[in-house]
Protein backbone atom coordinates (compact mmCIF):
# COMPACT_ATOMS: atom_id res chain seq x y z
CA UNK A 1 0.00 0.00 0.00
CA UNK A 2 1.35 3.41 -0.93
CA UNK A 3 1.95 6.06 1.72
CA UNK A 4 -0.58 8.92 1.96
CA UNK A 5 0.46 12.06 0.12
CA UNK A 6 2.07 14.80 2.18
CA UNK A 7 0.74 18.36 2.05
CA UNK A 8 3.64 19.28 -0.24
CA UNK A 9 2.64 16.53 -2.66
CA UNK A 10 -0.99 17.64 -2.90
CA UNK A 11 -2.21 19.91 -5.67
CA UNK A 12 -5.08 22.37 -5.34
CA UNK A 13 -7.39 22.64 -8.34
CA UNK A 14 -11.05 23.53 -8.83
CA UNK A 15 -13.88 21.10 -9.41
CA UNK A 16 -14.25 22.47 -12.93
CA UNK A 17 -10.57 21.75 -13.58
CA UNK A 18 -11.08 18.25 -12.21
CA UNK A 19 -13.97 17.74 -14.61
CA UNK A 20 -11.85 18.95 -17.51
CA UNK A 21 -8.97 16.64 -16.64
CA UNK A 22 -11.24 13.61 -16.48
CA UNK A 23 -13.09 14.59 -19.64
CA UNK A 24 -9.81 14.98 -21.53
CA UNK A 25 -8.65 11.58 -20.29
CA UNK A 26 -11.98 10.10 -21.33
CA UNK A 27 -11.45 11.22 -24.93
CA UNK A 28 -8.97 8.36 -25.20
CA UNK A 29 -11.69 5.92 -24.18
CA UNK A 30 -14.31 7.05 -26.69
CA UNK A 31 -14.90 4.58 -29.51
CA UNK A 32 -15.48 5.18 -33.21
CA UNK A 33 -19.26 5.03 -32.87
CA UNK A 34 -19.19 7.70 -30.14
CA UNK A 35 -19.83 5.28 -27.29
CA UNK A 36 -17.73 4.59 -24.21
CA UNK A 37 -16.79 1.18 -22.76
CA UNK A 38 -19.75 -0.25 -20.84
CA UNK A 39 -19.79 -1.05 -17.15
CA UNK A 40 -21.03 -4.14 -15.31
CA UNK A 41 -23.71 -2.53 -13.12
CA UNK A 42 -21.36 -2.33 -10.16
CA UNK A 43 -21.50 -5.19 -7.70
CA UNK A 44 -24.26 -6.94 -9.67
CA UNK A 45 -21.85 -7.83 -12.47
CA UNK A 46 -24.52 -7.62 -15.16
CA UNK A 47 -23.39 -7.09 -18.77
CA UNK A 48 -24.40 -3.55 -19.72
CA UNK A 49 -24.51 -1.88 -23.09
CA UNK A 50 -22.61 1.41 -23.53
CA UNK A 51 -25.80 3.45 -22.97
CA UNK A 52 -25.28 4.40 -19.32
CA UNK A 53 -21.54 5.12 -19.42
CA UNK A 54 -21.92 7.04 -22.69
CA UNK A 55 -24.76 9.05 -21.17
CA UNK A 56 -22.73 9.93 -18.10
CA UNK A 57 -19.77 11.02 -20.20
CA UNK A 58 -22.06 13.04 -22.46
CA UNK A 59 -23.24 14.97 -19.39
CA UNK A 60 -19.61 15.66 -18.42
CA UNK A 61 -18.39 16.47 -21.94
CA UNK A 62 -21.24 18.93 -22.47
CA UNK A 63 -20.51 20.66 -19.17
CA UNK A 64 -16.78 20.88 -19.88
CA UNK A 65 -17.45 22.33 -23.33
CA UNK A 66 -19.74 24.89 -21.69
CA UNK A 67 -16.94 25.78 -19.23
CA UNK A 68 -13.97 25.84 -21.60
CA UNK A 69 -15.36 26.46 -25.08
CA UNK A 70 -12.86 23.90 -26.38
CA UNK A 71 -14.32 22.40 -29.56
CA UNK A 72 -12.72 19.02 -28.89
CA UNK A 73 -15.31 18.50 -26.15
CA UNK A 74 -18.16 19.65 -28.39
CA UNK A 75 -17.10 17.15 -31.04
CA UNK A 76 -16.88 14.32 -28.49
CA UNK A 77 -20.26 15.30 -27.01
CA UNK A 78 -21.88 15.28 -30.44
CA UNK A 79 -20.41 11.85 -31.17
CA UNK A 80 -21.72 10.49 -27.86
CA UNK A 81 -25.14 12.00 -28.58
CA UNK A 82 -25.13 10.38 -32.03
CA UNK A 83 -24.60 6.99 -30.41
CA UNK A 84 -27.56 7.52 -28.07
CA UNK A 85 -29.74 8.43 -31.05
CA UNK A 86 -28.66 5.33 -32.96
CA UNK A 87 -30.70 2.20 -33.59
CA UNK A 88 -28.20 0.23 -31.53
CA UNK A 89 -28.95 2.30 -28.43
CA UNK A 90 -32.71 2.49 -29.02
CA UNK A 91 -33.52 -0.40 -31.37
CA UNK A 92 -37.34 -0.19 -31.46
CA UNK A 93 -37.84 3.54 -30.98
CA UNK A 94 -39.16 3.16 -27.43
CA UNK A 95 -36.72 2.87 -24.51
CA UNK A 96 -32.93 2.59 -24.46
CA UNK A 97 -31.26 -0.83 -24.52
CA UNK A 98 -29.18 -0.61 -21.33
CA UNK A 99 -28.33 -4.17 -20.29
CA UNK A 100 -28.09 -7.78 -21.43
CA UNK A 101 -28.67 -9.67 -18.19
CA UNK A 102 -30.34 -13.04 -18.66
CA UNK A 103 -33.91 -13.13 -17.36
CA UNK A 104 -34.10 -9.35 -16.86
CA UNK A 105 -35.50 -6.52 -18.97
CA UNK A 106 -33.12 -4.96 -21.46
CA UNK A 107 -34.22 -1.44 -20.50
CA UNK A 108 -32.94 -1.97 -16.93
CA UNK A 109 -36.07 -0.51 -15.42
CA UNK A 110 -36.18 3.21 -14.79
CA UNK A 111 -32.53 3.43 -13.77
CA UNK A 112 -31.37 2.38 -17.22
CA UNK A 113 -33.36 5.23 -18.77
CA UNK A 114 -32.49 8.00 -16.32
CA UNK A 115 -28.91 8.55 -17.53
CA UNK A 116 -29.74 9.06 -21.23
CA UNK A 117 -32.70 11.33 -20.38
CA UNK A 118 -30.46 13.53 -18.24
CA UNK A 119 -27.61 13.55 -20.75
CA UNK A 120 -29.70 14.36 -23.81
CA UNK A 121 -31.66 17.11 -22.07
CA UNK A 122 -28.56 18.86 -20.72
CA UNK A 123 -26.55 18.40 -23.91
CA UNK A 124 -29.36 19.94 -25.94
CA UNK A 125 -29.04 23.19 -24.02
CA UNK A 126 -25.28 23.37 -24.65
CA UNK A 127 -24.64 21.90 -28.09
CA UNK A 128 -28.07 23.03 -29.34
CA UNK A 129 -29.49 19.97 -31.05
CA UNK A 130 -33.30 19.96 -30.69
CA UNK A 131 -33.54 16.28 -31.65
CA UNK A 132 -31.84 15.42 -28.34
CA UNK A 133 -34.62 17.07 -26.36
CA UNK A 134 -37.28 15.52 -28.61
CA UNK A 135 -35.88 12.00 -28.14
CA UNK A 136 -35.59 12.38 -24.37
CA UNK A 137 -39.14 13.73 -24.15
CA UNK A 138 -40.46 10.83 -26.23
CA UNK A 139 -38.76 8.25 -24.01
CA UNK A 140 -39.98 9.93 -20.82
CA UNK A 141 -43.59 10.05 -22.01
CA UNK A 142 -43.42 6.40 -23.10
CA UNK A 143 -43.32 5.45 -19.40
CA UNK A 144 -46.87 5.19 -17.98
CA UNK A 145 -47.34 7.18 -14.80
CA UNK A 146 -50.02 6.60 -12.16
CA UNK A 147 -51.26 9.67 -10.33
CA UNK A 148 -52.96 7.33 -7.87
CA UNK A 149 -49.74 5.78 -6.55
CA UNK A 150 -47.34 8.46 -7.81
CA UNK A 151 -45.03 6.01 -9.59
CA UNK A 152 -43.74 5.25 -13.08
CA UNK A 153 -43.90 1.90 -14.81
CA UNK A 154 -40.92 0.21 -16.45
CA UNK A 155 -41.03 -0.14 -20.23
CA UNK A 156 -39.14 -2.76 -22.21
CA UNK A 157 -37.14 -1.76 -25.30
CA UNK A 158 -39.96 -3.06 -27.54
CA UNK A 159 -42.52 -0.82 -25.84
CA UNK A 160 -44.13 -3.38 -23.53
CA UNK A 161 -45.13 -2.02 -20.10
CA UNK A 162 -43.66 -4.06 -17.23
CA UNK A 163 -45.51 -2.58 -14.24
CA UNK A 164 -44.09 -0.27 -11.60
CA UNK A 165 -40.44 -0.04 -10.71
CA UNK A 166 -40.54 -0.78 -6.99
CA UNK A 167 -37.08 0.52 -6.06
CA UNK A 168 -37.01 3.95 -4.42
CA UNK A 169 -33.69 5.12 -5.85
CA UNK A 170 -34.80 4.15 -9.37
CA UNK A 171 -37.95 6.24 -9.12
CA UNK A 172 -36.14 9.22 -7.57
CA UNK A 173 -33.25 9.09 -10.04
CA UNK A 174 -35.62 8.88 -13.02
CA UNK A 175 -37.58 11.89 -11.80
CA UNK A 176 -34.46 13.91 -11.02
CA UNK A 177 -32.90 13.08 -14.39
CA UNK A 178 -36.02 14.34 -16.13
CA UNK A 179 -36.13 17.76 -14.48
CA UNK A 180 -34.31 19.37 -17.41
CA UNK A 181 -37.19 18.31 -19.67
CA UNK A 182 -40.00 19.98 -17.74
CA UNK A 183 -38.95 23.54 -18.53
CA UNK A 184 -40.67 23.35 -21.91
CA UNK A 185 -43.27 20.66 -21.25
CA UNK A 186 -46.13 21.12 -18.79
CA UNK A 187 -47.12 17.44 -18.90
CA UNK A 188 -43.66 16.38 -17.72
CA UNK A 189 -43.71 19.07 -15.05
CA UNK A 190 -47.11 17.85 -13.84
CA UNK A 191 -45.96 14.23 -13.61
CA UNK A 192 -42.86 15.07 -11.63
CA UNK A 193 -44.92 17.30 -9.33
CA UNK A 194 -47.37 14.43 -8.79
CA UNK A 195 -44.45 12.08 -8.12
CA UNK A 196 -43.20 14.42 -5.38
CA UNK A 197 -46.66 14.42 -3.81
CA UNK A 198 -46.68 10.62 -3.92
CA UNK A 199 -43.33 10.49 -2.14
CA UNK A 200 -45.02 11.72 1.01
CA UNK A 201 -46.37 8.15 1.21
CA UNK A 202 -43.98 6.15 -0.97
CA UNK A 203 -40.77 7.36 0.69
CA UNK A 204 -40.24 5.57 3.99
CA UNK A 205 -37.28 5.79 6.38
CA UNK A 206 -35.95 3.79 9.28
CA UNK A 207 -36.02 5.37 12.74
CA UNK A 208 -32.51 6.79 12.28
CA UNK A 209 -33.25 8.37 8.89
CA UNK A 210 -32.01 5.70 6.45
CA UNK A 211 -34.20 5.71 3.33
CA UNK A 212 -35.90 2.36 2.73
CA UNK A 213 -35.08 0.52 -0.50
CA UNK A 214 -38.63 -0.16 -1.68
CA UNK A 215 -41.58 2.13 -2.29
CA UNK A 216 -44.61 1.70 -0.05
CA UNK A 217 -47.85 3.00 -1.59
CA UNK A 218 -51.17 2.65 0.20
CA UNK A 219 -52.39 -0.98 0.04
CA UNK A 220 -55.84 0.05 -1.22
CA UNK A 221 -54.21 1.90 -4.13
CA UNK A 222 -52.16 -1.18 -4.95
CA UNK A 223 -55.36 -3.25 -5.07
CA UNK A 224 -57.01 -0.74 -7.38
CA UNK A 225 -54.03 -0.85 -9.73
CA UNK A 226 -54.19 -4.65 -9.73
CA UNK A 227 -57.77 -4.42 -11.04
CA UNK A 228 -56.50 -2.24 -13.87
CA UNK A 229 -53.85 -4.75 -14.95
CA UNK A 230 -52.57 -8.07 -13.61
CA UNK A 231 -48.99 -6.95 -14.32
CA UNK A 232 -49.28 -4.80 -11.17
CA UNK A 233 -49.38 -7.82 -8.82
CA UNK A 234 -45.79 -7.14 -7.72
CA UNK A 235 -46.87 -3.90 -6.07
CA UNK A 236 -48.86 -5.97 -3.57
CA UNK A 237 -45.93 -8.34 -3.09
CA UNK A 238 -43.92 -5.25 -2.27
CA UNK A 239 -45.73 -4.88 1.07
CA UNK A 240 -44.52 -8.31 2.14
CA UNK A 241 -40.99 -7.62 0.90
CA UNK A 242 -40.93 -4.27 2.71
CA UNK A 243 -41.70 -5.88 6.06
CA UNK A 244 -39.39 -8.87 5.53
CA UNK A 245 -36.37 -6.82 4.54
CA UNK A 246 -36.79 -4.63 7.61
CA UNK A 247 -35.27 -7.50 9.58
CA UNK A 248 -32.20 -8.30 7.49
CA UNK A 249 -28.81 -6.71 8.18
CA UNK A 250 -27.68 -7.22 4.58
CA UNK A 251 -30.62 -5.19 3.34
CA UNK A 252 -29.85 -2.41 5.78
CA UNK A 253 -26.30 -2.22 4.41
CA UNK A 254 -27.77 -1.91 0.93
CA UNK A 255 -30.03 0.93 2.07
CA UNK A 256 -27.10 2.77 3.64
CA UNK A 257 -25.13 2.37 0.41
CA UNK A 258 -27.94 3.83 -1.68
CA UNK A 259 -28.62 6.69 0.73
CA UNK A 260 -26.33 9.20 -1.08
CA UNK A 261 -27.93 8.31 -4.42
CA UNK A 262 -31.37 9.01 -3.01
CA UNK A 263 -30.27 12.27 -1.40
CA UNK A 264 -28.59 13.42 -4.62
CA UNK A 265 -31.79 12.82 -6.59
CA UNK A 266 -33.96 14.48 -3.96
CA UNK A 267 -31.63 17.49 -3.92
CA UNK A 268 -31.94 17.87 -7.68
CA UNK A 269 -35.72 17.69 -7.38
CA UNK A 270 -35.74 20.31 -4.64
CA UNK A 271 -33.54 22.59 -6.72
CA UNK A 272 -36.04 22.38 -9.59
CA UNK A 273 -39.25 22.25 -7.51
CA UNK A 274 -38.32 24.37 -4.47
CA UNK A 275 -41.89 25.25 -3.49
CA UNK A 276 -43.29 21.73 -3.20
CA UNK A 277 -44.50 20.94 0.31
CA UNK A 278 -42.61 17.62 0.35
CA UNK A 279 -39.57 19.55 1.56
CA UNK A 280 -41.43 20.55 4.73
CA UNK A 281 -41.77 16.87 5.65
CA UNK A 282 -39.77 15.80 8.70
CA UNK A 283 -38.81 12.60 6.87
CA UNK A 284 -36.63 14.63 4.50
CA UNK A 285 -34.90 16.40 7.38
CA UNK A 286 -34.17 13.08 9.10
CA UNK A 287 -32.78 11.58 5.90
CA UNK A 288 -30.45 14.54 5.41
CA UNK A 289 -29.33 14.58 9.04
CA UNK A 290 -28.39 10.88 8.83
CA UNK A 291 -25.26 11.76 6.79
CA UNK A 292 -23.62 13.01 10.00
CA UNK A 293 -24.10 9.67 11.78
CA UNK A 294 -21.15 7.42 12.61
CA UNK A 295 -22.65 4.60 10.55
CA UNK A 296 -22.86 6.75 7.43
CA UNK A 297 -19.34 8.12 7.89
CA UNK A 298 -17.96 4.61 8.39
CA UNK A 299 -19.17 3.74 4.88
CA UNK A 300 -16.25 5.73 3.45
CA UNK A 301 -13.68 3.50 5.17
CA UNK A 302 -15.55 0.22 4.73
CA UNK A 303 -14.21 -1.81 1.82
CA UNK A 304 -17.00 -4.36 2.33
CA UNK A 305 -19.64 -1.72 1.46
CA UNK A 306 -20.40 -2.99 -2.02
CA UNK A 307 -23.84 -1.55 -2.72
CA UNK A 308 -24.95 1.84 -3.87
CA UNK A 309 -23.05 5.00 -4.68
CA UNK A 310 -19.61 4.86 -6.28
CA UNK A 311 -18.89 8.51 -5.39
CA UNK A 312 -20.84 8.99 -2.14
CA UNK A 313 -18.85 12.01 -0.98
CA UNK A 314 -19.62 14.05 -4.09
CA UNK A 315 -23.29 13.12 -3.96
CA UNK A 316 -23.49 13.97 -0.25
CA UNK A 317 -21.81 17.32 -0.90
CA UNK A 318 -24.48 18.25 -3.46
CA UNK A 319 -27.28 17.18 -1.13
CA UNK A 320 -25.91 19.34 1.68
CA UNK A 321 -25.37 22.23 -0.75
CA UNK A 322 -29.06 22.19 -1.69
CA UNK A 323 -30.75 21.15 1.55
CA UNK A 324 -28.54 22.90 4.12
CA UNK A 325 -26.87 25.62 2.06
CA UNK A 326 -23.61 24.17 3.39
CA UNK A 327 -20.51 26.36 3.24
CA UNK A 328 -17.64 25.66 0.86
CA UNK A 329 -15.32 24.22 3.52
CA UNK A 330 -17.84 21.54 4.40
CA UNK A 331 -18.46 20.66 0.74
CA UNK A 332 -14.72 20.33 0.19
CA UNK A 333 -14.43 17.75 2.95
CA UNK A 334 -17.00 15.47 1.33
CA UNK A 335 -15.59 15.80 -2.19
CA UNK A 336 -12.05 15.15 -1.01
CA UNK A 337 -13.21 11.89 0.61
CA UNK A 338 -13.94 10.54 -2.87
CA UNK A 339 -10.80 12.01 -4.41
CA UNK A 340 -8.61 10.36 -1.78
CA UNK A 341 -10.30 6.99 -2.14
CA UNK A 342 -11.34 6.83 -5.81
CA UNK A 343 -9.29 9.22 -7.96
CA UNK A 344 -6.25 7.95 -9.87
CA UNK A 345 -4.05 10.99 -10.48
CA UNK A 346 -2.04 9.03 -13.04
CA UNK A 347 -4.98 8.49 -15.37
CA UNK A 348 -7.06 11.46 -14.12
CA UNK A 349 -10.02 9.11 -13.80
CA UNK A 350 -12.03 7.88 -10.80
CA UNK A 351 -10.88 4.28 -11.26
CA UNK A 352 -9.16 3.52 -7.93
CA UNK A 353 -10.69 0.95 -5.56
CA UNK A 354 -13.37 0.22 -8.15
CA UNK A 355 -15.54 -2.86 -8.50
CA UNK A 356 -16.59 -1.52 -11.91
CA UNK A 357 -13.89 0.94 -13.13
CA UNK A 358 -15.55 2.06 -16.38
CA UNK A 359 -18.81 2.84 -14.64
CA UNK A 360 -17.18 4.46 -11.60
CA UNK A 361 -15.06 6.74 -13.81
CA UNK A 362 -18.15 7.88 -15.70
CA UNK A 363 -19.98 8.90 -12.52
CA UNK A 364 -17.80 12.01 -12.26
CA UNK A 365 -20.81 13.66 -13.96
CA UNK A 366 -22.15 14.12 -10.40
CA UNK A 367 -19.76 17.05 -10.00
CA UNK A 368 -21.50 18.98 -12.79
CA UNK A 369 -24.22 20.16 -10.40
CA UNK A 370 -21.78 21.50 -7.79
CA UNK A 371 -20.33 25.04 -7.68
CA UNK A 372 -16.73 25.52 -8.80
CA UNK A 373 -14.71 25.20 -5.60
CA UNK A 374 -11.13 24.34 -4.67
CA UNK A 375 -10.21 20.73 -3.87
CA UNK A 376 -6.94 18.88 -3.35
CA UNK A 377 -5.64 15.92 -5.34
Amino acid sequence: MSEPATEAEKETITTHELLERSARAALELQREDGSFPPGRNGVYGEPETPVRTTSHWLTTLSKVYDITGDEVFAEAANDAADYLLSDEARPYGYTFHSRNAEGKDKADGLIGQAAPLRALARANRIIERPELYETATSVFLAHPFSDRVGLWEKVEVNGNSLSFDRTVNHQITFAAASTDLCRDNQEIEQRINSFLTGLKTNLQIRSDGVIRHYVRPQIRDSFINLLEGFRHWQLLLNEIAFCYYTLTEEHRRKEVGYHPINLYGLARLKQCFPDHDLWDNQVIDQAVDYVHSSEYLSMFNNTSQKYGSMLPGIQTAYALFIFNDQDVDELQKWIIKDIQDKFDSGSNLFTSNAIDPHFQAATIYNITTLPDINVQI
